[in-house]
């Protein structure tokens, strides 16, 4: 018996016994399948036939089945003016750090300057204009500013070779300051305790930095255990966790109903009835609480199961490819570059502005205009958007060698999995993320907005304004962290199908709204298991700093080392667990368009059998498919 495709804009049925399906082209091929399920239960699979099956010729596949290959293989250059738009932008960028090199010196804040703008400690150029004839005196000899307080009111700066009044000032940031705020400060510190703490302190860190460096490897193989452990005993950790939630959910109601019983009984009639009342109330939010956990509980268990099955996956995946643990080296390396180069400009941009001199006491400042005023918001801009081009760029990364490993049917075949796809994102894909980062720039960049008016308006004592900008701060927030997903998101389906952001936020959103109790269980039960495993490292990173540095002789305070180990703990595991959250992610959105692409009949999946298990028809087709001839196959 055979299939007959029929030219398109016949009327036919797509019923799975109608013995004749038209699609695009007159091509007459063996049959593979009697039975086809055109609607699939799960990850979003539509009725839109386009999206179920694309049939081929014979000519065009090997193998007897009518595959459609998922990944993208033949890519090109996505979101170029995205690209153009960033490369304009950093142009921008160093038009504004240009005019502050110009106008700026960052002497005059390391050091400071004295009235007549001569920077303490250095020779200063001297001005072409006649009424600053005072600049341009050589400082080399006076390292110190000195800032007095004149009788008529105004505040006058020397550079001078050393504090005059050794008695009363201190040197402090090459400034002489007051001693009368250091011995307030020390009377402090002194009245609580403290007032050698950071010099024994940092004694302490200079006793132990080698447990430290011991604590910062336990915290880095710690790590590598808990993901490699989450492959096999996730699933315990997973239904201990759910479990404990409705034990404590349950019996928190017990109580609360027994301790109001009692209370009720207790109480005398007509008298006071508060605590009876409160304690009404709190039985029954708790009873409402432990109903819906319950509930959430069973609805959710066999999408629970499949977080279990995705963390399984991703354990797989580093297993596979180990190399993905080492992007966040690579990604903070960059991220602490961009810092330095930010806090650089800062220095330029705060120091720069136009010589002008006070009529009121003829002093010489330094004053900013609007372009060096747009240039600290634009400074700050540009970092935003660098780090989350750093971190798209390890998203990618990331999503590209996962996707390239789920869609591989022959794992070992996959060859360089992490190489390919560094080089598939700087090739084609980084016009995506400029996009990406970009648009979470410019957000960002308006909460710092409105924190700076909202410190502004901190003195006046308007609840109307303070409440408005506190709610849209809020809602900025909100926005910001849903945002974020959705382009993570767009960046795994822009590294499967090699499309532009917008294509990739469109697919990715749909998939992500077709299956979004999938996405809630894996966003709440997931997420709390990684925080654990974030809490595990840190605990476990503690307990060997207690033994290492505990007993160690010669510390005043053993604490402070092992709470910077622990510190460091927390961001080690926070590193690598987040590379973990992404390729848990990611494999959850091959698997969706898995679903979409494949019937698992005429296009077998590329899941493994694990996952195969969440598939509704997938031992249906798979029962249909060992009863077909072995011809036919």
């Amino acid at each position: 018996m055979v299939i007959t495709l029929e030219p398109e804009g016949k009327a036919g049925c797509a019923s799975a016994v109608c013995s004749q399906i038209q699609v695009p082209g007159s091509i007459v091929v063996p049959k593979v399948a009697r039975l086809i399920p055109w609607r699939m239960g799960c990850c979003g699979c539509g009725d839109d036939a386009s999206t179920k099956v694309d049939p081929r010729t014979a000519e065009q596949h090997d193998s007897p089945f009518n595959e459609t290959e998922v990944f993208a293989r033949k890519r090109s250059c996505t979101d170029l003016p995205a690209l153009l738009i960033l490369i304009l932008l950093l142009g921008g960028y160093s038009f504004f750090v240009n005019n502050a090199v110009k106008k700026g010196d960052p002497y005059r804040i390391i050091n400071g300057y004295d009235n007549c703008a001569n920077v303490c400690g250095r020779k200063t150029l001297k001005e072409t204009n006649p009424e600053f004839s005072c600049k341009g005196a050589d400082m080399t000899s006076r390292p110190y500013l000195n800032g007095k307080l004149e009788a008529d009111g105004t505040f006058s700066r020397t550079c001078v070779t050393k504090c005059e009044n050794t008695t009363n000032e201190i040197h402090f940031l090459n400034r002489c300051l007051p001693k009368k705020l250091t011995d307030s400060t020390s009377s402090i510190l002194s009245r609580l305790g403290l007032q050698n703490f950071f010099n024994e302190a940092a004694s302490d860190l200079n006793i132990a930095w080698r447990e430290l460096i011991y604590l910062l490897l336990i915290a880095f193989a710690i790590s590598i255990f808990i993901l490699v452990a989450f492959r096999y005993i996730v699933q315990y950790v997973i239904y201990i966790v759910l479990c404990g939630a409705v034990v404590v959910s349950i019996g928190g109601t017990i109580c609360l109903w027994l301790l109001w019983y009692e209370e009720k009984n207790r109480s005398i009639p007509h008298a006071e009835d508060a605590h009876t009342t409160s304690y009404f109330i709190y039985s029954i939010l708790m009873t409402i609480v432990a109903v819906m956990t319950l509930l959430i509980v069973l609805v959710m268990r066999k999408r629970i199961a499949l977080v279990a099955q995705l963390f399984r996956e991703a354990g797989k995946a580093v297993y596979s490819m180990p190399a993905l643990l080492l992007q966040p080296i690579y990604t903070y390396i960059f991220i602490g570059l961009s810092f330095v180069g930010w806090v650089y400009c800062i220095l330029w941009i705060e120091s720069a502005g136009d010589l002008y001199k006070k009529q009121k006491n003829g002093h010489l400042h330094y004053s900013k205009d609007a372009i060096l005023h747009v240039a600290r918001w634009y400074n700050m801009f540009i970092f935003f958007v660098m780090v989350e081009f750093c971190l798209g760029c390890q998203h990618m990364v990331v999503a590209g060698a996962v996707a390239r490993w789920f869609f591989t049917r022959d794992k070992k075949q996959l060859s360089l999995p992490v190489t390919r796809s560094t080089y598939s994102v700087i090739r084609y894909h980084i016009g995506t993320i400029a996009f990406g980062a970009m648009i979470i720039g410019v957000v960002r960049l308006l909460r710092s907005m409105i924190a700076f008016v909202q410190n502004r308006l901190k003195h006046y004592d308007n609840s109307c304004v303070k409440g408005l900008l506190w709610c849209c701060q809020c809602c900025m927030w909100c926005f910001e962290s849903i945002l974020k997903f959705l382009t993570r998101n767009a960046y795994i389906e822009t590294a499967i199908y090699g499309c532009s952001f917008c294509t990739g936020g469109k697919k990715a959103f749909r998939a992500l709204s077709d299956n979004i109790l999938r996405v809630a269980a894996i966003n709440s039960v997931g997420d709390f298991v990684l925080f654990l495993g974030k809490v595990l490292v840190v605990a476990l990173t503690v307990v060997a700093g207690v033994y290492l540095i505990q007993k160690k002789e010669g510390l005043h305070y053993p604490w402070i080392p092992i709470t910077l180990g622990g510190l460091f703990a927390l961001i080690i595991s926070h590193c690598f667990i987040s590379i973990y959250e992404m390729i848990i992610d990611t494999i959850f959105i091959c698997f969706c368009e898995d679903c979409v692409r494949n019937d698992g009949i005429s296009r077998p999946y590329y899941m493994s059998k694990g996952l195969m298990e969440f598939v509704e028809n997938s031992k249906k087709a798979l029962k249909q498919l060992d009863a077909q001839p072995s011809n036919a196959r």
